[in-house]
Parts: structure tokens; sequence; C-alpha cells
């Protein structure tokens, strides 16, 4: 069996608990590497100055924890909202989260290109004219900084598929812009597997948590339908050897269900122990 590397996420820990217990309990549970999750009252990134980002990497080095990814999760943010200024704050707090990136020696910040109204939801057409514009800006960023865009699949009715999500990237053809897959994310628009193989290497990140079809959740293996063997061959066919961040955001305290969620990811394949390429 392949040993896929499995990375953590603090985004559980949102309104549960501080950022510094999740990191303790991330690095408790073994985890060498992590996703961040820069959403307040953890962290605001654009209020986040260089004293606490030397403190915040001081902890990171004493728990021999590496951050691979920064995600500001999305809950506000809209690069294609019809509203201008809604717009602008989200590009601009996507900025922020390329320089704390950089600072703290992420390769990737996690991106979600923009919700659509489900009752009156803007032209697709135009709401990618809109998302390209804005890429074209966030990209020239990530180059100097020497960061990746990882665009990640979203039930928000806008790039929900790895069809769009292709279709953007190649559009693009930057080096600086990939793919974060979201296996909760996509199981009620295709089958996860299959969009796997379609994305090939554009795959820069994967999210995995238990969800339902018909009930979106991130949740803790084998509560729900995803098919984590599937998802795990597929991403071993493809020789990923990059982060696989365990997404666990639910709204129960993950502390006590960690040991019993990693046991079941590592009868798949996935190891908190394996350093994704380019950690090592």
């Amino acid at each position: 069996m392949t040993t896929l590397p499995l990375s953590g996420c603090s985004y559980g820990w949102l309104h549960q608990n501080s950022l510094d217990h999740a990191l303790r309990q991330l690095a408790t549970h073994g985890y060498r590497t992590l996703e961040l999750t820069t959403a307040p009252p953890h962290l605001f990134t654009s209020a986040y100055g260089p004293y606490e980002r030397q403190q915040l990497l001081r902890t990171l080095n004493s728990l021999s924890l590496q951050v691979i990814s920064v995600n500001p999760s999305f809950g506000d943010l809209n690069l294609v909202s019809t509203n201008p200024e809604i717009r602008a704050v989200s590009e601009a707090q996507i900025a922020a989260e390329l320089e704390l990136a950089a600072d703290l020696g992420a390769r990737f910040v996690v991106v979600i290109g923009g919700r659509r109204h489900q009752l009156a939801p803007a032209p697709l057409d135009a709401a990618a004219r809109v998302l390209d514009d804005a890429l074209d800006r966030l990209l020239e960023r990530a180059r100097r900084l020497g960061v990746t865009i990882a665009l990640e699949n979203n039930p928000y009715g806008f790039l929900a598929t790895a069809t769009e999500l292709c279709e953007v990237v190649d559009r693009i053809d930057s080096p600086h812009l990939a793919v974060t897959y979201d296996v909760a994310n996509a199981l009620a628009a295709e089958d996860p597997s299959a969009g796997l193989r379609l994305l090939g290497s554009r795959l820069a990140l994967a999210h995995i948590s238990d969800t339902w079809k018909h009930r979106w959740a991130h949740t803790s293996v084998g509560r729900g339908e995803v098919d984590f063997g599937s998802f795990a061959t597929t991403l071993a066919e493809l020789g990923f050897d990059g982060p696989t961040v365990y997404e666990l955001v639910d709204g129960e305290p993950p502390d006590d269900r960690l040991p019993t969620d990693l046991a079941a990811l590592a009868g798949y394949g996935w190891s908190v122990h394996t350093l994704p390429v380019g950690t090592r």
C-alpha cells in the first residue's frame, strides 16, 4: 500500500477552543504539517502583524509543525459577488493571505472562486470573467511571493466540479495556479475519484472528511458516505505525494475523536508521519 502524507487542519477548533490549543492538539496526535485556517477569532490575517507572525512561527517550531497551506475559510469572501465592494474586500483579504503564507513558509493559499446567488445567479460566463480578472492580479502577487493559489471545488453554485476547475486552470495557464480538491465538497456533484483522474497533475492539495450525498458535512470518517478507499487508491495511482488535509469541521470538539479517525485513515493508507513532497 502506498503511504499518503496526511496533514492536519486548525479549522475544527474554530469557536471550540483557541488556536494555540488547536496547534498543540495537532502536534499531540502526531501531525507534522497543517493547513492553517485564518479566520477570527483564531486569526484575522490583515490585523496579524510582524510580532504576531514571529510568535506563531516560534510556537510552530516548538511543536515541530509546519504550515503547508493557509485557508481563510471563505465564510464571507466572494470573488464573483455582483457587489463591487464585496469583490474588492475579498481580493484584498486574499492578497493578505498570500503575504501571510510567504511569511510562514507555506506553499499554498486555498481559494474558493466564489458563490452565485441560488435564486438569482449571475450568468456563468460573466462570473468566469470576473474571477479571471481578480486572479490575474492575485497571481502576479503570488508569483512575486513564490506562493501557489490552489483553487478549491465548492457547493456554492460555481466551480463545483473537476471539469470546471480544469477549465479555469487551463485557461489561465499559470505555474502559480493549481487545484485543491475536496472530497466532501465533490460528493454531491460527481464521483470524487473520477474528478481526481480528470485533474491529474493540476492537483496541489486534497481535502478529506466524511459527508453524505444529500447532506453536506465535514465530519468524522465512517459517519457518512465517502468512499475513502477509492479516493486513496486514486491518489496513489496518480502518484500524488502532496498534502492531503483532514478537514474535520462539524461543530463538535475534534480532540477525543482524532485517535479513532486517524486510525481509520491509516487503514486507507494515510499517515501523519509521512511528509508531503517539498517539506522533507
